[in-house]
């Protein structure tokens, strides 16, 4: 009946403010569609519902963020219930419509908030700015404000909680170091902890097509991605967004989701590790991780690359629902969220189709799982990566570079692009791509953990791009993307001729969990641009061709780190 009388009211409000004659004429149309909601709700669909209350909610500089408030419709007079909230980068009106059964199914308040840089009509606030904590306590901390405001109002039992994926990850990754006394648990999807590191600036080069897309969509000015790239170090202003560094305060149990082919994987690992190491001790226990085959994009598609998500690969053997996590944490219902394993993860297996140990799902107690050890695959003569000690004779590689004919992204963790394990074979005829691959498996090998390649560069002239591309090459000649990581070199000193000597570069291909199958290989791609997922490294005078190269043997042994499971932890 509130609901109903505000939805009135609003509609008389409007008609009186135009003619009178049109007043009477919009009253009569606007109450008859009012009335026919009132019969059949269900003629609005949950993307498009309709707000209990529009909330002004204050922050301690007065500024007001408003705020979407829907509410159990079986609510009694009086009745307090957990408020759940999502603080929303792209307004309050942006509403996932799973969110809504935790109202009608759950019995939970749902209040969706416009942050403060989507409320910026200039365009030029960087988003998540005052998202995050203040170490001075004179800086806004938007959510730790509405949090507490929140768990004071009316409706409210005092208890509050965080959902979201992606953007709305992000911002209670920021909140958490803020440690709001009425916050109970987190549910964070797909996000990054930390800007520069996981979002903007991985391995130091601009991510160019997520950025700038990413810009796009929260309404920013194109000044603001200009201005981005030129802050290529990290620095205090990337620390106000690196809430990893204040792990410590985090008072609240969280679970992190991610998946093997999402934009933020990296980050959501290294975001358990450090809540799990570093938080407050009476939660250490209490986070929880899972890993999936999915990109960023999993639910809506359904898709893994050009694969199908079949329902094993989207239900690990405790399925930790948001709805779940929700319940145990703020009604203490369902026990076996609190017994669930620490860690989840699905170990994928060859999209070829081929027979592997493979597409199962492990758990763990904690990650990276036990029982791993790490191998050396040498880069050897013939483009071959071997087990073998490195040969006394050294064996180069050079790698040209040309940003007129960059080489194209294809697959891998992307945001507006295709991603996801494709079939990258395309690339591997270029004469700027050098693959090096093992011979074929005899064995099934899995590999489980983070991956990195120690790689000697020489002939470095100007600043660079070293990326790289782990591929399951299968018996067809297929070359599936699995993992992938970039470094951004610079040459150093131009009047020092060392610049020109082999150097090692250290390549953070970030994690993955995968069995390369008996008969197929382990292949690497190298090469000087990734684009458009990379900016290109810029060139001066007539150096358009000019990369580097590649150094193997004994004194500068090249080589790709891989963390294979033991049989026996298997």
């Amino acid at each position: 009946l509130a609901k109903g009388q505000w939805i009135f009211r609003e509609i008389f409000n409007l008609c009186m403010s135009t003619s009178r004659m049109m007043a009477v004429i919009r009253f009569f149309s606007f109450s008859f569609l009012f009335f026919l909601a009132l019969l059949d709700s269900t003629l609005v669909s949950s993307e498009t519902r309709a707000p209990d209350v529009v909330l002004e909610i204050p922050m301690r500089d007065e500024v007001k963020l408003p705020a979407n408030l829907y509410l159990p419709k079986n609510l009694m007079p009086g009745q307090k219930v957990s408020c759940i909230l999502v603080r929303h980068p792209l307004g309050r009106d942006k509403a996932d419509p799973v969110w809504f059964d935790l109202v009608d199914d759950g019995g939970y308040a749902l209040v969706i908030q416009s942050t403060r840089s989507c409320c910026d009509e200039t365009g030029i606030i960087m988003p998540y700015l005052t998202d995050g904590w203040s170490l001075s306590g004179t800086h806004p901390v938007d959510g730790y404000d509405t949090v507490q405001w929140l768990s004071s109002q009316p409706f409210c039992n005092g208890k509050v909680a965080t959902i979201g994926v992606s953007a709305t990850g992000i911002t209670q990754l920021l909140m958490a170091p803020s440690a709001p006394p009425n916050l109970v648990c987190q549910h964070i999807e797909m996000a990054a902890p930390s800007m520069y590191q996981y979002a903007v600036f991985p391995g130091g080069q601009f991510r160019k097509e997520q950025v700038e897309g990413w810009l796009k969509v929260h309404r920013r000015q194109p000044s603001v991605a200009e201005w981005l790239k030129q802050r290529s170090r990290y620095d205090s202003f990337w620390s106000k967004f690196n809430a990893i560094d204040y792990a410590d305060q985090i008072r609240v149990p969280q679970l992190h989701k991610g998946g093997w082919f999402d934009i933020f994987l990296q980050g959501t690992i290294d975001a358990f590790i450090a809540a799990k190491e570093h938080s407050q001790a009476e939660v250490r226990k209490l986070h929880k991780l899972v890993i999936g085959p999915w990109g960023h994009r999993w639910r809506t598609s359904g898709k893994v690359g050009a694969f199908t998500l079949t329902p094993p690969m989207m239900t690990p053997p405790v399925q930790i629902t948001q709805r779940a996590w929700l319940d145990w944490h703020l009604k203490g219902m369902g026990r076996q969220i609190a017994e669930a394993p620490a860690v989840q993860y699905y170990v994928m297996g060859p999209f070829d189709g081929s027979k592997s140990r493979g597409n199962v799902w492990r758990t763990a107690t904690t990650w990276p799982p036990e029982g791993s050890h790490y191998i050396e695959l040498g880069f050897a003569k013939d483009k071959l990566l071997s087990l073998n000690e490195p040969s006394e004779e050294a064996a180069t590689y050079p790698v040209l570079y040309d940003p007129s004919n960059p080489v194209p992204t294809v697959g891998g963790r992307n945001l507006f692009m295709p991603d996801g394990p494709l079939d990258i074979s395309s690339l591997t005829s270029r004469n700027d791509v050098l693959l090096l691959a093992t011979s074929a498996l005899k064995e099934d090998m899995e590999v489980t953990g983070r991956l990195y390649a120690n790689i000697y560069i020489g002939d470095l002239a100007e600043e660079r791009d070293l990326c790289l591309r782990l591929v399951d090459i299968t018996p067809k000649g297929e070359h599936f993307i699995i993992s992938e990581g970039v470094s951004h070199i610079l040459p150093g000193a131009q009047a020092d001729s060392k610049a020109l000597q082999p150097r090692l570069v250290v390549v953070d291909l970030w994690t993955t969990s995968m069995v390369f199958a008996e008969g197929h290989k382990i292949g690497l791609l190298i090469s000087a641009s990734n684009y458009p997922a990379y900016d290109l490294s810029p060139v001066t005078g007539d150096k358009k061709a000019t990369g580097y190269t590649i150094y193997s043997g004994s004194k500068t042994p090249s080589r790709l780190m891989l963390p294979v499971m033991d049989q026996a932890a298997k």
